[in-house]
């Protein structure tokens, strides 16, 4: 009998079409600069958004293929496990050392909290870095260095962006954000790796709970090269340098319209 879940493990079909996706055409050995402007690339080329599970009631499958064909070939958009594990695949075809870690997205919550993300460490001449492109805006977008004596490690240029900086807690490390005048704790992990097959579960309840953060309305969120935009339900936000935009969309045609022309998504 086949191994049920392969499909998670299968490399990424076609390198170059993913690069070509995210407009990366620069050196492609394992390096930390490299890897920086990878993640800047993805965070600015795939979107992250709920369309699937929310208006379509449908958990995502996190085979490889399937992620593949849906965000590099059908310009699609993903939840944080999908964008996460087929960039954690490419950087593997790319020869990073790396191992996957199941995290808990607190936000400033002290209630406890079920894991519903997964991030990697990523292994560089010797120091290991937290790399996660799949959290939204929030998402840190340089690797981060698990560092405690270092200083906060900046996320991006725009004030808007969270900067972050780690924090040994016992075999747990938490990451407290900061961004402007806001600080406070964002994510924890153990730094252990763990089985990519032990994230359907935590998949299935982030897409279909309830009581999950991210099946209470729409969200779709993506970096630019000079801000961000977002769309919570019906409203569209665009931040661009220090100016912001915000605009209803009252219909599905604006919707989708939106997707399509900020976002790159095609419905």
């Amino acid at each position: 009998m086949a191994f049920l879940f392969s499909g998670l493990y299968k490399a990424v079909p076609d390198i170059d079409l993913y690069l070509e996706r995210i407009d990366y055409h620069g050196d492609q050995r394992p390096t930390l600069d490299n890897l920086k402007e990878l993640m800047w690339k993805n965070l600015t080329h795939i979107p992250y958004g709920n369309l699937d599970f929310y208006r379509n009631q449908n958990c995502p499958s996190l085979a490889i293929p399937d992620i593949f064909e849906k965000i590099i070939i059908r310009h699609g958009c993903g939840g944080c496990f999908e964008i996460n594990l087929l960039f954690f695949a490419l950087l593997q075809s790319l020869g990073y050392d790396l191992f996957p870690v199941t995290v808990k997205c607190l936000f400033g919550s002290t209630d406890p909290v079920v894991p519903t993300h997964c991030a990697a460490i990523v292994t560089i001449d010797d120091t290991q870095y937290y790399v996660d492109v799949g959290l939204g805006l929030p998402s840190p977008v340089v690797p981060v260095a698990l560092d405690e004596s270092s200083d906060w490690q900046p996320a991006a240029i725009s004030p808007h962006y969270y900067s972050y900086k780690m924090h040994q807690e016992g075999n747990t490390i938490l990451f407290e954000g900061y961004s402007g005048s806001k600080r406070m704790s964002m994510v924890s992990f153990v730094p252990q790796p763990v089985e990519v097959v032990d994230f359907i579960p935590l998949h299935y309840y982030a897409c279909m709970a309830e009581t999950s953060p991210v099946t209470q309305g729409i969200i779709v969120e993506i970096f630019r090269e000079k801000g961000s935009a977002n769309i919570v339900n019906n409203q569209l936000t665009i931040f661009s340098n220090d100016k912001v935009e915000k605009r209803q969309l009252e219909t599905d045609d604006d919707l989708n319209t939106v997707l399509w022309e900020v976002f790159g998504i095609k419905v």
